[in-house]
């Protein structure tokens, strides 16, 4: 088979498994769709190499839409701040206490305890010696628990009419084509530094910042296309499935504990997280439920717009929650090898 069309069949089925993920309703079906695509290949014996560009590229995508979405004012949080990160970096180092106290391996038990980023932290963990299949297990276990335990607790407090606010509320000096050719030059060259540097996740990291800065700092904006996410998250999503043995499936049952204490502590954490930013601050019940909910953050931003919460405040918190977890993770991974070598 050649590598075109190794490449072509390798991407209808990824699309297969999205589409099949959508018709079922299933949670991050461009993610879990795929995923799921690819598990029920492995359990038949077919396996498909992934091509070799796929990931840097989709790595470098990947920042781009994530410095996107650093267009929020922190202006007057500051202290709110400073405990989230701490939580979230709290939730972090006891979920992966849990795990491995469950069974589960060091490495895989670290980024699948991430709270935050299930795309971004499956493509980092497959640069590392973690199961792939664990980690999108427990990921998208965490993220689907969240988000109903969380928006059935916001129903309680939804506003009857809430106040129509729209996605688009910042508004700034668009894009234009030159100034992406020249965000997408810096961001492949500062890719390129980070890695000569060493620095983990550096197809990520660098794009990040890069588009990050310009987005900030220019205050630039430009809305994320709908259809690019989609595609990013089902290469995503096939990096991960691609990587799962048959060996790794057949263990799916040890690992029904690790996700019902993994779910209580992130749920758990996240009321007390809420609780403590209604004490600090001035705000509903509601933004403050629904700005510590660990699950996706489209979908929590738009159950926060539904529901009448402040969208601005729930959208900063939840894009502070992705990019600290996205920080955070490979900076604690240089660590990993010593915890490895604990007993």
């Amino acid at each position: 088979m050649t590598a075109f069309a190794n490449f072509v069949i390798f991407w209808c089925l990824s699309f297969l498994g999205y589409m099949a993920g959508r018709r079922l309703k299933v949670p991050a079906p461009a993610i879990l769709g795929p995923v799921a695509c690819f598990m029920v290949l492995a359990l038949s014996g077919v396996h498909l190499s992934v091509p070799a560009f796929q990931k840097p590229m989709l790595s470098v995508v990947t920042g781009i839409l994530l410095g996107l979405r650093m267009n929020h004012s922190l202006k007057g949080v500051y202290r709110q701040i400073i405990v989230y990160v701490a939580w979230l970096i709290l939730l972090s180092l006891a979920g992966i206490c849990i795990l491995t106290a469950t069974g589960v391996d060091r490495e895989t038990a670290f980024f699948a305890a991430m709270p935050g980023g299930m795309a971004e932290i499956t493509l980092m963990s497959l640069s590392y010696r973690s199961d792939p299949f664990v980690t999108v297990l427990l990921q998208s276990s965490r993220m689907l628990i969240s988000m109903t335990f969380f928006s059935s607790l916001a129903a309680r407090y939804r506003k009857k009419d809430p106040e129509e606010r729209k996605m688009d509320h910042l508004r700034g000096k668009g894009i234009s084509l030159p100034l992406w050719c020249l965000l997408i030059v810096l961001s492949l060259a500062g890719a390129g530094i980070f890695g000569l540097l060493h620095i983990p996740a550096a197809t990520i990291l660098a794009p990040m910042m890069v588009v990050g800065t310009a987005v900030r700092g220019a205050g630039l904006e430009c809305r994320i296309n709908r259809n690019l996410q989609t595609l990013v998250q089902i290469g995503i999503g096939v990096l991960g499935g691609a990587s799962i043995s048959r060996e790794s499936m057949m263990g799916f049952p040890h690992y029904i504990i690790p996700i019902i204490l993994l779910s209580l502590l992130v749920t758990g954490s996240g009321i007390l997280m809420a609780h403590l930013l209604m004490k600090l601050t001035q705000w509903d019940k509601i933004t403050c439920i629904l700005s510590c909910c660990p699950a996706g953050l489209s979908p929590t931003i738009m159950v926060a717009m539904e529901y009448g919460a402040d969208a601005d405040i729930v959208t900063i918190f939840q894009v502070l929650r992705m990019v600290t977890v996205l920080l955070m993770t490979p900076v604690l991974a240089r660590c990993l090898p010593l915890f490895i070598q604990m007993p």
